[in-house]
């Protein structure tokens, strides 16, 4: 472990890393985790990978940010949904690449499963904003909030150190510099949401 947190993760000059690392970046985590939760679609875990790669020992604050982000999106379309059901639930299916198919998916998860179901749905590719607008039908607002941190905390805290690790690992024992590790970042990310939004357009 001395090899890896001796080595430093970006360049004294590199204004945009240390913007990224400081409060602004952390800013960027809170409001992307919030608004992934709510009505956008693209997860917070490529921001945070990002982050990671710049600089793993020190953007764990960027997890708490997105965690914090997403808690509070979750909390107000858990709301919204309790308050009108039927428009919380319009307002999801109107995000990119949600289905119907996926709403009927998550009813059934919550119903057999309660809230378990959501965690299993952080990493199998339906999107957490539908367990906050489907929940009031099965669970209460409390246990919600209470499930959320490691709904959320689980895959992110994932990404987070795999791609932390490893961007370490090859800048200690392969002497890689970031933009290496920012192309194959770019490239998992791509290929990711192209098989996902393929998947989800054949049904």
């Amino acid at each position: 472990m001395k090899g890896f947190v001796s080595v430093s993760t970006y360049q004294p000059g590199d204004q945009i890393a240390k913007i990224l690392i400081g409060r602004p970046g952390i800013a960027i985590a809170f409001v992307w985790g919030f608004a992934e939760a709510t009505l956008f679609f693209i997860i917070p875990d490529v921001f945070l990978s990002f982050v990671a790669i710049l600089d793993w020992r020190r953007t764990a604050s960027h997890v708490f940010a997105a965690l914090i982000g997403a808690l509070l999106g979750g909390s107000l379309m858990f709301s919204w949904s309790t308050s009108d059901h039927q428009r919380a639930r319009n307002a999801v299916l109107n995000v990119p690449f949600v289905r119907q198919r996926m709403l009927s998916k998550v009813d059934e998860g919550l119903r057999t499963q309660g809230m378990t179901a959501a965690l299993l749905g952080s990493v199998s590719g339906v999107p957490y904003k539908l367990y906050a607008v489907e929940g009031p039908q099965f669970t209460t607002i409390g246990s919600f909030l209470l499930w959320t941190p490691l709904v959320r905390a689980f895959r992110f805290v994932i990404v987070w150190m795999g791609f932390g690790l490893v961007s370490v690992w090859l800048r200690s024992r392969l002497n890689w510099k970031n933009y290496r590790s920012f192309w194959i970042h770019s490239v998992i990310w791509v290929i990711s949401y192209v098989l996902y939004w393929s998947r989800v357009i054949a049904g």
